[in-house]
């Protein structure tokens, strides 16, 4: 049977788990977690402990649970006839999750974004006082910047570009035809 880990031990798990399966942080390997909570029990046995810690933490984080329905989660789980979660887990859960929740959502967004997530725009107005075309001249023109978060480890992207008044008033129809489409799925 596998032994018991401390409250702290266990938040320690929860911490390592979050860790690698939500910010990225390849070093929070099974060996590194079994050394820091110093469990005294065989590799196999460590292994389903975090396993089944695992299992909960993604449960928990796919449903971004609310701390009622966390409490209703957590009290099913003390009551399974198989491997039936501790009374003296569910407050090291609740805590953990109180603590983290906000921060794991913002990673599974962040995460969910695969073509990148515009984070910056920014714009100005020029008059144009040379062209090739005299019709050109004193034209006005708006110069747009966009900055997009590229999705998880790819950086940002810049993109700059130019818009004469038609252009301007086109992409401007276009977004009211974007938003016309989302306030009828919000109504």
């Amino acid at each position: 049977m596998a032994a018991q880990l401390s409250a702290k031990s266990v938040l320690g798990v929860l911490n390592g788990l979050s860790r690698r399966l939500y910010f990225g942080d390849e070093s929070m390997t099974d060996e590194f977690l079994r050394e820091q909570v110093e469990y005294g029990g065989s590799i196999e046995e460590f292994s389903a402990i975090l396993k089944r810690y695992e299992s909960l933490l993604v449960s928990i984080a796919a449903a971004h649970m609310e701390f009622t329905q966390l409490q209703a989660f957590l009290s099913s789980q003390t009551k399974k006839r198989e491997n039936p979660l501790s009374e003296d887990d569910v407050p090291v859960l609740q805590k953990f999750w109180k603590s983290q929740r906000t921060k794991i959502h913002e990673a599974l967004v962040r995460r969910s974004h695969a073509d990148g997530q515009l984070t910056d725009l920014s714009w100005r107005i020029d008059v144009k006082s040379k062209a090739r075309n005299l019709d050109q001249i004193n034209q006005p023109t708006a110069i747009v910047e966009m900055q997009i978060d590229q999705s998880v480890g790819k950086g940002r992207e810049i993109l700059r570009f130019e818009m004469d008044e038609q252009h301007t008033k086109d992409m401007l129809q276009h977004i009211n035809d974007i938003q016309t489409q989302i306030d009828k799925f919000t109504k």
